[in-house]
């Protein structure tokens, strides 16, 4: 992306007495991207969020949203930034528009036009006029992520938000995000404990491990693209298994993995290999790389089997 980055932080520290919280943490989230922040329990992913929002002063390094300093210039920073922090907090007595009205008047900047643009991008226009102690939970969360961006704010930080959703909510969240990146340009960060989720929600996480990120990948393909020179292991699908593993010889690294030829090899060499057990009349049905889902590679990298 050739864009300037909506938020960025840089090296950003956080020391509580004589106790190092976040270390240096640094990153940046694009426009119209969606990103997420994982950590295990304790990791300091609520405490990153809190400053980000203005919430906790940094003890080092600065935080950018827009172009503008956290620390130096708030006040333009933070108006750039729409927040959930779990559940959206509403007016129960009163119905989804007057909630948006109410918050509206706040903002001289939002017109009804706008109003009725983010009630249609959320998907609440058939609900829009019902009270919001009617609502479920998705959809007061969908109401909530159309608060949040009615002054059209650059970022939108989720921590959380798909707390106490059932698994139709949590789709619905996830479209209605994925949509809002697209359609308005907004950077969204979120974080949450349901890896599978972000995996799907995602363009790229960056994961947090006692205050320091230990990785920052993408999940879309558009870092981590494979060169040809790039070993994977890859599985072949035959209808003679043993006999393939007996031609390749241990090249490779082959092996037998649940009926499947299991190799490690670059692109070229997995089309020499496959060449050379057709022409030895081993009859391929299939080859796939075999990819780690994002949960096991997030305990491979942390050791942990608790996020939060």
């Amino acid at each position: 992306m050739s864009q300037a980055p909506v938020v960025r932080l840089q090296d950003v520290t956080k020391v509580i007495g004589k106790r190092t919280i976040i270390d240096r943490v640094s990153f940046e989230v694009q426009p119209g991207e969606v990103f997420g922040f994982l950590g295990p329990n304790g990791s300091g992913k609520t405490t990153t969020i809190r400053m980000i929002v203005g919430l906790m002063g940094m003890t080092s390094g600065d935080i950018q949203i827009a172009g503008h300093s956290v620390k130096s210039d708030f006040p333009k920073a933070i108006i750039q930034v729409g927040a959930i922090v779990e559940n959206p907090e509403m007016y129960k007595f009163l119905t989804g528009y007057q909630n948006l009205l109410h918050y509206a008047r706040m903002n001289p900047s939002i017109t009804e036009q706008r109003i009725q643009e983010v009630i249609k991008l959320v998907g609440l226009e058939g609900r829009i006029h019902d009270k919001v102690k009617k609502y479920s939970l998705g959809m007061r969360q969908r109401l909530g992520v159309a608060q949040a961006v009615m002054h059209r704010p650059k970022l939108l930080v989720l921590d959380e938000p798909t707390n106490g959703l059932d698994p139709a909510g949590i789709r619905e969240l996830r479209d209605y995000l994925r949509k809002l990146a697209q359609d308005e340009g907004v950077a969204v960060l979120v974080s949450s404990h349901l890896l599978s989720e972000m995996e799907l929600m995602c363009d790229r996480v960056a994961i947090l491990q006692k205050g320091q990120i230990i990785d920052v990948r993408s999940l879309r393909g558009t870092d981590d693209v494979q060169d040809a020179q790039t070993e994977n292991e890859v599985l072949f699908e035959l209808d003679h298994p043993d006999a393939a593993l007996g031609i390749l010889e241990g090249s490779y690294g082959a092996r037998l993995s649940e009926g499947l030829l299991s190799i490690t090899a670059d692109r070229s060499s997995v089309a020499a290999t496959n060449r050379r057990l057709v022409e030895a009349g081993i009859n391929v049905y299939g080859i796939r790389v075999k990819t780690k889902s994002l949960e096991d590679q997030f305990l491979e990298m942390t050791g942990s089997d608790t996020i939060g």
